[in-house]
């Protein structure tokens, strides 16, 4: 057993998962909305502070499922009613509002064979092979209808990884195993990053932020849940050496290892050592997926209608307000409802 059952209780208390949810959803979309808006940022976290703590938040939550779930098949079937329900309806609706937009007549827009490349290519988490609708978005400066998705896939593989992950923790020294799939991650991201700065293909670019460039942010999570007890006695000493680290990787590429690890120990330490924000956010349920599915067409919309040329800050918040009633909406009638299904 990797974590005693004492410990799961502990775990399982009030924590602030919901509000650091929330807060990386809401980081997406403005940093997003500065990307495609071509206006300067103005969001205090960086884009890919945002898209690593999802993966952090995903390692210690996902495997903590894998260890609370009866069988590999009742897991992988939880992790599918989670994501995918939400997720193809999200291309769906696209795809058929698009016509409402697209310079093409409706007959040729539902003809259009790019239409069902995009519908399928995007269903199976294939963004990038077609991320546009025909005669969509084309006066924009970026015609990709939801550049956000690309994580999923990512997320799908990390899944992917958790049984075989969980079979080498029971069967030989956790600690090395979790370094060598820590340490494997890193080594494929920094061939990466030398290949790009060598060549200045965007490829390499591509590359290194797909699968197994994130498992590093997603295996720090596993990390802190494996040791969970070590981490909550050493909490108040971790969060103060986690921001440091994390200054101190801003200023130097020799800190780039401990990243990940950094990363993961603040993140985990605002879920568990910041108690007055449970409140805040717990409450009103866990909508934040449903912000983080819609807010890029929803951007994409305001720039082809030219609202947010009127005023940014107006536009910005009618944004943000209509992200999160469709994030309610889809957390209240779709996920939540499909999450406890049997």
């Amino acid at each position: 057993m990797l974590i005693k059952e004492e410990t799961f209780a502990i775990i399982k208390e009030k924590n602030n998962f919901n509000f650091i949810r929330f807060f990386l959803a809401y980081s997406v979309m403005f940093n997003h909305f500065s990307t495609l808006t071509e206006t300067e940022p103005f969001w205090l976290v960086s884009g890919g502070f945002r898209v690593k703590g999802f993966f952090v938040v995903s390692g210690f939550l996902v495997m903590l499922s894998y260890l609370r779930t009866q069988g590999v098949k009742a897991f992988f079937r939880k992790r599918f009613q989670r994501i995918m329900p939400a997720y193809a309806l999200t291309i769906i609706l696209c795809a058929l509002s698009g016509v409402l937009i697209s310079n093409l007549p409706a007959a040729d827009y539902f003809t259009s064979r790019e239409l069902y490349t995009y519908i399928i290519s995007n269903i199976l988490t294939l963004n990038f092979l077609h991320p546009t609708l025909p005669g969509v978005f084309e006066t924009n400066a970026f015609q990709a209808v939801n550049g956000s998705l690309w994580t999923i896939k990512v997320e799908m593989m990390l899944y992917l990884t958790i049984p075989l992950l969980f079979h080498l923790l029971v069967r030989y020294k956790k600690s090395i195993v979790l370094i060598v799939v820590y340490l494997l991650s890193f080594a494929y991201t920094c061939t990466f990053d030398y290949l790009h700065d060598a060549t200045g293909s965007a490829t390499y670019e591509f590359l290194k932020r797909q699968f197994p460039g994130q498992m590093t942010y997603f295996c720090s999570g596993i990390i802190l849940l494996v040791y969970f007890d070590t981490f909550r006695k050493y909490i108040r000493y971790v969060f103060p050496a986690s921001i440091l680290l994390l200054i101190l990787n801003h200023y130097s590429t020799l800190f780039h290892i401990v990243e990940p690890m950094a990363l993961s120990s603040f993140i985990l330490s605002v879920a568990y050592g910041f108690k007055w924000l449970n409140g805040i956010a717990n409450k009103a349920g866990n909508f934040s997926y449903g912000i983080f599915l819609s807010h890029f067409p929803i951007i994409q919309l305001f720039i082809y209608l030219n609202i947010d040329a009127c005023n940014q800050w107006l536009s910005l918040l009618a944004i943000t307000l209509l992200c999160t009633a469709i994030g309610v909406i889809s957390w209240k009638y779709i996920e939540k409802p499909c999450l406890y299904k049997k």
